[in-house]
């Protein structure tokens, strides 16, 4: 009897645990989702950022474990398709437009745009459309970095112009600076020219499809004058010759020596004007980057992106999103001195800036550059080349302007031969 009560209290020991174990296997399962997150060269310098962000979305979210890497821009891709290959992919991944374009060629992203969510209303439209290809969505847009002109109001008087008339379209830009080394003998300005993004700031297309197959679409009269003024520019020596080899720190140093005018910068090297001597950095003052007819203005836009055999990708969206939100954006844009892509509601301070800045006397260049970067967001957009084949293409253009720039070549040559050039390669590819 004693020991057929020893095996019933031994069976109901049993059929509890059963019973903990079986209710608590689904809360269980719950918290195991695991998000696995790489950014790129950010854990350094912002550790603690992403360790709060985390930890809060988490608390909201206590089925989801956020497993965060990050990973170095040069072994990225490689890293990746690895993954790829083993079947064991990250969740969300941060992204270049640049590293994304094979990936997208290969069909190795998820569309989030094949979600039943309304994502894109969270950022600014033109960086929302860079993550789009074939008619599909596949990037949130995050953070960015761009250029602003730079310039030295004293040389601007000495040619006879007005430092507070803001040259705002390229037309405009080249006449001053045509003014300003007719009048004064200094090179007017040194831009760090990148043809496509020429062409694609002026409206016009790089790709069109003829009869199921992709050929080169920028040989028209448009590009023929955008690369006739370079060529008149650099001819006058307005421009100068080796502005396509030489760089930016030549750029920089010839306008710390007062023998450029007009300089285009990221406001990371603002302080080395402010720090070269009082007087530049009291001649200098700061406005919006002058566009072609388009209005666009490039941008370095970084992407988080969902690959496609992702185990959980709504999840994934979900706090892909919430990084990406304006919350968290104008957090982090303020910690990194980037600029956000999602739509911020600014202060009043923002709100009633004018679109073109001077630098008042009381505030730095890098204050005065931020106020002038943000109220340009509307306009930025990546003109990054996503193709494949990016790299022979962008090759192909910048050999020939350069020759066309030199004045080895017509404008109308340069445009023939890089468009034959081109559909030899997208005749390969399709």
């Amino acid at each position: 009897m004693l020991k057929c009560q020893k095996i019933f209290k031994l069976n109901k020991i049993i059929l509890v645990l059963m019973i903990i174990f079986f209710t608590a296997a689904p809360i269980q399962a719950q918290t195991e989702k695991e998000i696995e997150f790489w950014t790129i060269n950010l854990k350094n310098s912002y550790q603690n950022y992403f360790l709060n962000k985390i930890s809060q979305y988490e608390a909201d979210n206590p089925e989801i474990k956020i497993i965060w890497e990050d990973i170095s821009f040069s072994s990225i891709n490689q890293q990746l398709r690895y993954r790829i290959a083993e079947g064991n992919v990250p969740e969300v991944v941060n992204l270049s437009p640049q590293l994304m374009a094979s990936l997208l060629k290969a069909e190795l992203l998820f569309p989030i745009s094949s979600l039943d969510k309304n994502y894109s209303s969270s950022y600014y439209p033109l960086l929302w459309e860079n993550g789009s290809y074939q008619e599909q969505y596949y990037a949130f847009p995050w953070y960015l970095s761009s250029k602003l002109m730079v310039f030295n109001q004293e040389i601007f008087k000495i040619a006879g112009h007005n430092p507070a008339e803001i040259p705002e379209t390229k037309t405009e830009l080249f006449n001053l600076a045509e003014k300003i080394t007719e009048k004064t003998g200094v090179y007017g300005l040194m831009p760090q020219i990148k043809i496509q993004h020429e062409f694609l700031e002026a409206g016009i297309d790089l790709f069109k499809v003829e009869a199921g197959q992709t050929k080169a679409a920028f040989n028209n009269q448009k590009a023929v004058e955008i690369i006739k003024n370079y060529q008149k520019l650099a001819a006058e020596g307005v421009i100068p010759a080796d502005s396509l080899s030489a760089g930016f720190n030549i750029a920089l140093e010839r306008y710390q020596n007062n023998d450029l005018a007009i300089l285009f910068t990221a406001p990371q090297f603002l302080s080395q004007i402010e720090s070269e001597s009082v007087y530049l950095n009291d001649v200098t003052a700061l406005a919006a980057v002058p566009t072609a007819a388009e209005g666009v203005i490039n941008a370095a836009l970084m992407n988080l992106v969902i690959p496609k055999g992702a185990d959980h990708k709504s999840e994934a969206a979900d706090f892909a999103h919430f990084i990406t939100s304006a919350e968290a954006q104008q957090e982090f844009s303020q910690l990194a001195s980037v600029l956000p892509s999602a739509v911020i509601e600014e202060s009043a301070e923002f709100e009633t800036e004018e679109i073109i800045f001077r630098k008042k006397a009381e505030e730095s260049l890098s204050s005065s550059a931020q106020k002038i970067l943000r109220k340009q967001l509307p306009r930025y957009q990546d003109l990054t080349l996503v193709h494949p084949r990016a790299d022979q293409l962008i090759k192909i253009m910048e050999e020939q302007f350069a020759r066309a720039f030199a004045g080895k070549i017509t404008a109308e040559a340069a445009l023939n031969i890089m468009e034959e050039k081109w559909n030899q390669i997208l005749a390969e590819v399709d």
